[in-house]
């Protein structure tokens, strides 16, 4: 097999990575080239947006690590992947006409309630199989299309974010379509942008891009003569179309046979899910909110959102800005010390979206629910935990439905995958076997992608094995006594 190296380019809503993915003899080894955190700021000059993303800094922490990728040797191509809904809006001289707006940024909740009451949920759901949720691209859009500042007078193309960093890196202007499928503006049955619901939304035609599709053998581009100078890369450096939604990777690099095993990507957010064939476009799936979101190479990512660790992120600054600062072990290690199961909130709950004092919001949820409030460090990290374990229950049961699958075991990828007992409290709370995968699950997945545009490979199969042959599994079977518990504490939340 020939040896390759790959560099992929992974932002998080909380933190970066720039990934050196070296393919030897079969073997896949990773290596981390730069780290960098990330996180929305105050919007300044940008109309209607108060929530951004701060692109020219994560710019430039993505060029340094391209440039300590150039002290490692000649690089074969680079991927970027970033998480979903948020975009850019170019003029023709490809800059921005206004700050990159971050998902969280509340001005979608009017358009939210708009196009879903002119459009109709089942007319909405059934073209495009997507989730109802305020922050995706339509309503972003919509918002945009009610600003004072009117960005789409100046705008002359719409990216995803990855598309606009492979711009900057290679010059293409193009969409890839698992991101594209997060929009609720992609037809599920054609593919193709949904024109009708870019009109109702105000989005004039002209700023939606082609589209590409992951792992296609032909290079979005060479990096630019401009950014080889910064970087000392070869300018001819090819830029690949990997499955730049996150999601999208993870799943790729998921070791997961997609007959008995669902899925969990485990980070900011937790992604339950199942690879399907085709997209389940049935009223039960709408009414369960589940989404279908595409993968690489054609499949469909039946899955669930549930608002994962950012709850615990949430925590850990509140609890460093008030002088207790905590790494992630201790937090876990803390989580431990507790009495399980004392006080759960729905960790979905609108409450607990927006960043800001997450102990104020979860002691408030506590007492609106009747359930005792947290008084320690300890105490809210064991609630944090133990429901986004119910929640997780509660997805793996709509999907597993839905699907009409009998799944035999979760495997876990992700940062999420490095965090025992959460593993171990999601095997008690489904009762299903969980098996971890690799905690860079998104970094190795957008790898292979090119990897597999480099060699047309054109399944999943074979980088599968691949990532088994590398991962040392972590198993955590279910304790049943403790399963009872969790039914319990889940029926006081009707969750």
């Amino acid at each position: 097999m020939t040896t390759r190296r790959h560099i992929a380019v992974d932002l998080g809503a909380s933190s970066g990575r720039v990934m050196d993915v070296r393919l030897e003899g079969g073997a896949l080894r990773v290596h981390e080239l730069h780290r960098f955190a990330n996180a929305p700021v105050e919007a300044r000059r940008a109309g209607g947006v108060t929530l951004c993303w701060p692109f020219e800094r994560m710019f430039e922490s993505i060029l340094e690590g391209l440039r300590r990728a150039s002290e490692g040797g000649p690089v074969d191509s680079i991927g970027v992947d970033s998480w979903a809904v948020d975009y850019a809006l170019v003029d023709d001289e490809g800059e921005l006409v206004r700050p990159i707006a971050a998902y969280r940024d509340p001005r979608t909740q009017g358009p939210f309630a708009r196009l879903r009451r002119e459009l109709g949920d089942a007319t909405i759901y059934a073209a495009t199989g997507i989730a109802f949720q305020p922050f995706n691209t339509l309503y972003q859009l919509a918002a945009d299309a009610e600003d004072p500042m009117q960005p789409f007078e100046r705008a002359q193309r719409m990216l995803m974010l990855p598309d606009f960093i492979a711009a900057r890196l290679c010059g293409a202007t193009v969409c890839e379509r698992t991101n594209a499928s997060s929009t609720q503006l992609l037809n599920a049955k054609t593919r193709d942008w949904h024109r009708d619901f870019a009109r109702a939304a105000g989005v004039p035609l002209r700023i939606l891009p082609e589209f590409v599709d992951a792992a296609s053998t032909e290079a979005l581009g060479m990096i630019s003569p401009d950014i080889a100078a910064e970087t000392g890369l070869s300018v001819d450096t090819p830029v690949i179309a990997v499955g730049t939604h996150d999601t999208a990777s993870a799943v790729l690099a998921a070791p997961i046979d997609p007959r008995n095993d669902l899925y969990i990507s485990s980070g900011t957010w937790s992604l339950v899910g199942a690879e399907l064939s085709k997209p389940v476009l049935t009223e039960g799936a709408r009414m369960a909110n589940m989404t279908n979101e595409l993968g690489v190479f054609g499949t469909t990512r039946f899955l669930r959102n549930v608002a994962g660790l950012w709850l615990v992120q949430q925590l850990q600054a509140a609890f460093a800005s008030a002088g207790r600062p905590h790494s992630w072990a201790d937090l876990s290690a803390l989580a431990t010390t507790v009495e399980p199961l004392r006080s759960v909130v729905d960790p979905d709950d609108p409450s607990l979206f927006a960043p800001g004092d997450m102990p104020a919001h979860v002691a408030a949820l506590c007492r609106l629910r009747g359930e005792p409030v947290p008084e320690t460090d300890a105490q809210f990290v064991r609630c944090a935990l133990d429901s986004i374990a119910l929640a997780t229950a509660r997805a793996v049961r709509m999907v597993a439905e839905n699907a009409a699958m009998a799944p035999k075991r979760i495997v876990i990828v992700g940062g999420g995958a490095s965090n025992t007992l959460l593993n171990q409290l999601v095997a008690n709370a489904t009762g299903l076997h969980v098996a971890t995968g690799p905690t860079e699950a998104t970094a190795i997945g957008n790898a292979l992608a090119q990897h597999a545009a480099l060699d047309g490979i054109t399944d999943a199969r074979t980088l599968r094995q691949m990532v088994r042959d590398v991962t040392d599994s972590q198993q955590f079977d279910p304790d049943f006594a403790q399963s009872t518990r969790m039914q319990d504490a889940a029926a006081r939340l009707a969750l």
